[in-house]
């Protein structure tokens, strides 16, 4: 849990609106040296499935059409759709698969970046793959991806494999968390006790928050 002057964020690496938002909290973090407790949770289709149901592709498309929007106004690249999909799920029926073979892999290699001190920044590489490049999964992307951060692709790999317990606790502990800040979207901060749902209007909430504290002088 977060300290008077933290801010807990909460990420999933198939939410869209919690990719736009990772500039903006680098900012905090980066210019105006807000700490930022970055914290991995998986995707709701992996944590409530029963969620989809039901849910094809047409009642998304008005989500896909105002992230998209939100992207472009941002000046934050962006594909649609994007290839492969972090979670295998049926389009027509919403049924999200038994077989997730990415998500788990993406969520434990930014667990362990969290655990490197880079989690927010690598999110931020690793998202901008998925939401703007075709076949971002292949080793000759993501190699290099960690080498920017000087980790060897291999070297992680084998590392998650020894320890993957510890690292799913480490994100359910997340949940948890996120579960007893009052809610279970994202992007997720929480400040203070207060929980701020969204890139939006919450976001600009949260600026004010901190503005009025003390913490920032301006955020434009």
């Amino acid at each position: 849990m977060n300290n008077d002057n933290t801010i807990d964020f909460y990420f999933s690496y198939r939410s869209p609106y919690s990719y736009l938002i990772l500039p903006r909290m680098l900012r905090l973090k980066n210019e105006h040296q807000v700490e930022i407790n970055f914290k991995i949770v998986y995707p709701l289709a992996i944590r409530m499935p029963e969620w989809f149901k039901n849910k094809n592709i047409f009642f998304f498309i008005p989500f896909i059409r105002d992230f998209s929007k939100k992207a472009k106004k941002l000046n934050i690249p962006l594909k649609m759709p994007i290839k492969p999909d972090p979670i295998v799920q049926n389009t027509l029926t919403g049924k999200i698969s038994s077989h997730q073979p990415y998500i788990f892999d993406i969520c434990l290699m930014g667990q362990f970046m969290c655990n490197q001190g880079k989690g927010i920044e690598f999110a931020h590489e690793l998202s901008t793959l998925i939401w703007s490049v075709k076949n971002w999964n292949k080793d000759q992307l993501l190699g290099p991806l960690f080498t920017r951060f000087d980790e060897n692709l291999l070297e992680v790999r084998e590392y998650i494999k020894v320890n993957e317990t510890k690292l799913v606790k480490e994100i359910e502990m997340n949940q948890a968390d996120q579960k007893k800040a009052g809610h279970h979207g994202v992007p997720l901060n929480v400040y203070k006790g207060k929980y701020y749902f969204g890139q939006d209007e919450p976001f600009d909430q949260l600026i004010d928050e901190l503005i009025k504290d003390g913490i920032i002088e301006s955020f434009k």
